[in-house]
Formats: structure tokens, sequence, C-alpha cells
């Protein structure tokens, strides 16, 4: 009779738990150019401002085009021949969780913060993950320029760096994460070339003078909350 009453009791939490937490969609806000999405199951369908994208959606855009969506309180631009899949955007009463996975291409987040209400912002890639928290930052799923605030990026086998305003690092083909160097966010990832070779100057001087690394190694995934 108790484990009966115990079992009873624990799912009734689980579905509190599950009714307080609901899922959103994305909203298309501006389209430049070819912008096409795939709901879960469904075919190609040419995105139109006002539509609203479940979790599972993968949003793809074509040359020379963008598209701008509405995610909980962030706002993220899709750059030109990038293809980004929204796997969760979560609201309760513990905040805002946003999940990426960013499968090609590159995008330019601007994630804000709200009174009272913790925002989790998540990209994936292949490659690395950038963790966020009150920021505006451009990523390609390889090199991450922050444009103010903080984000965390980590390489898959965990190494991590924390990237903070008007600074870039990116992850080197031996799969770690480079010293953050100090850039100009003027032209964003669109000169990822010179962006390297700055960050790749700064790192061997960084070596020469001894020059103490910042690196984090979490025993988990970690994600940076805004508070």
């Amino acid at each position: 009779m108790m484990k009966r009453c115990i079992l009873t009791a624990a799912m009734l939490v689980a579905v509190a738990s599950a009714a307080m937490a609901a899922t959103l969609n994305a909203t298309v806000v501006e389209i430049a150019g070819k912008v096409e999405y795939q709901l879960p199951g469904k075919g190609w369908k040419p995105a139109k401002v006002g539509d609203s994208l479940p979790k599972g959606t993968i949003v793809s855009t074509g040359f020379k085009s963008t598209v701008l969506l509405k995610v909980g309180p962030s706002t993220v631009t899709v750059k030109p021949i990038t293809r980004l899949s929204l796997e969760e955007i979560l609201q309760s009463e513990s905040g805002t969780q946003t999940q990426l996975f960013l499968m090609a291409g590159r995008v330019k987040a601007e994630v804000t913060p709200q009174a009272g209400s913790p925002v989790e912002f998540q990209v994936k890639s292949p490659t690395a993950t950038a963790s966020v928290r009150g920021t505006g930052f451009e990523f390609d799923g390889t090199n991450l320029l922050v444009e103010h605030g903080a984000v965390q990026l980590r390489a898959p086998h965990g190494m991590t760096r924390y990237v903070r305003n008007g600074e870039f690092s990116y992850v080197a083909t031996n799969g770690s994460v480079t010293s953050p160097a100090a850039v100009s966010p003027e032209g964003g990832l669109e000169r990822v070339d010179e962006l390297i070779d700055q960050a790749d100057s700064d790192s061997r001087v960084d070596v020469q003078l001894g020059g103490a690394i910042d690196v984090t190694t979490p025993t988990a995934t970690v994600i940076i909350t805004i508070q």
C-alpha cells in the first residue's frame, strides 16, 4: 500500500511538472531571399513572415538569404547557406530554455534576460557547443565572435573557454579551444581568416610570455544561466 502511494505521488509530481513547462514555437520575423523550413515528418516549404515553427523544425537559407527568428525572449539571425534545427524551446516557472543545433552555416544571436526569469540558451554543432548569458554573438559551429556579454565555448571532449565582450575564439583541428583574442566585432565572421590569424598570434604571445591559460574542464555539461 505504501509503495502504491509513493508511486502515485511521484506520477502526480511528474504530471504537474510537465504541465508547468510549456513548449514554445519560434516565429519568423523577417525574411530576405530564399528561406525554407521543414516541419517534423513533413516536406520543405517556403517560409513566410509570421510562420510559427515548433520543436524539431529545420530552417534552411539559400545564397544571399537570411531569416530573423524570435525564439522565446531571444532573436536569432540565420545567415546565408545555413541549416539550423530547433531542438528545444521551453518556458516554465524556472525560466526559458532554448537548444538549437547548427547543422551547417552561421547564426547571430541576441540573448536578452528578462527580469526575474532566468534564460538558458545553447547552440550546438558537430564541432562545439556555445552556451550563453545575456549576450550578442556570432557562431558558425567552429568560430565564435562575441559582440557583448559572455559565451562559454566547449569542444566535444570537454575543453572549455569563456569568450567575452569583443573577443574571438575557435575550435582548432586538434579539438582544442583557442585562447580568446581581443578583436573588433566589425564585419563579424565575414573576416574569419583575419580573426583566426589574430587569435593564433595572441596565443603564441601567451606561450612565449608564460601567460596563464583560462581553461575549465567540466565534469558534466555546463549551461550558463542568466539570472
